[in-house]
């Protein structure tokens, strides 16, 4: 404790995540935008409707929130398609739920809520698994993707399209997330100047930032959390997506390469006076982006053999 008290490094990510759990008091408890929370609980309310043999009653000790927070939050002047999606699960649990004190309360709230907005429940609802299809990609596919996405830092000297980087940016977002929260964001430069300022605290890129022609900042933000137990999420959310976000930039042409953000305390400092940070928000990793040099040498980068990393019933 000493140790790191001394060195700081753990510093930035306690005040993050005490100034999340504030972050999201403020925002959701007090009712003044209830986002996350209307999200995680809409998702459990998934879950429950999803379950094979599920209970007759569900969902009973937090539906009146989830009404309330709807209530709260919906705007008719904005086009919230997650919104929408939590009107339609929670009409569909209204469908099949038995019916308790509590859950007819709320339920009344509901239709009232209903009767005043101009939007009829659709059906985004869970849906039989068969319905998606035989998957469009072969495993043999999948697998050269796989190796043909690599750590690319020699790029062309020409402009990345931005709707590019969105495409791929929508295959990203598809991307698994605890309660589907997805507190993380990308901010993206593709002025030189700012790429150069930016990359110079990254002790990774040291050899190649002037190369860089589109560079991603993946932040996280604790701000969706109402408990420090999962202040890990930030880094496994962003991570699952970027990784889902370096396959779709290489079927648009585009190579990436992650660029490692160590816990040193200076050069955290520094990157959250430049990017003006609120205090929640830890940068996650960055990601150079662009059009692959053809001449340019990346690493052979031979991995681990399967049976290194791999085991079964093992305790």
């Amino acid at each position: 404790m000493l140790y790191f008290f001394l060195t700081g490094t753990f510093y930035r990510e306690q005040r993050a995540v005490l100034c999340g759990l504030a972050e999201y008091h403020e925002l959701e408890e007090q009712r003044e935008a209830p986002r996350h929370r209307i999200i995680r609980n809409v998702h459990r309310i998934e879950k429950g409707l999803s379950m094979r043999d599920r209970r007759p009653v569900f969902a009973e000790s937090y539906i009146g929130e989830v009404v309330g927070d709807l209530v709260m939050a919906w705007d008719p002047e904005t086009d919230d398609e997650q919104l929408r999606w939590a009107v339609d699960v929670v009409s569909e649990y209204f469908e099949v739920v038995d019916r308790t004190n509590p859950i007819s309360e709320a339920e009344s709230e509901f239709t009232g809520f209903l009767s005043e907005i101009e939007y009829s429940p659709g059906n985004r609802v869970p849906f039989p698994r068969r319905d998606l299809g035989e998957t469009p990609v072969s495993p043999e596919a999948m697998a050269e993707l796989a190796v043909r996405r690599t750590s690319t830092r020699w790029f062309e000297q020409r402009d990345v399209p931005r709707e590019k980087v969105d495409e791929a940016l929508e295959v990203a977002i598809q991307s698994p997330s605890a309660c589907n929260r997805q507190s993380y964001e990308y901010r993206l430069y593709d002025d030189p100047e700012l790429i150069d300022e930016i990359a110079s605290l990254a002790i990774g890129a040291s050899g190649y930032k002037d190369n860089i022609p589109c560079l991603a900042v993946i932040v996280g933000k604790q701000r969706a959390y109402f408990n420090d137990r999962d202040k890990h999420v930030i880094y496994i959310d962003a991570s699952l997506s970027a990784m889902a976000f370096q396959f779709a930039l290489e079927t648009q042409g585009l190579a990436s390469c992650c660029i490692n953000w160590p816990a040193i305390p200076r050069n955290e400092k520094r990157m959250e006076e430049l990017l003006d940070l609120d205090c929640d928000e830890s940068v996650v990793m960055l990601m150079a982006v662009g059009y692959p040099d053809p001449d340019g040498m990346i690493p052979q980068s031979e991995k681990k053999r399967i049976e290194l990393i791999r085991s079964y019933n093992n305790i």
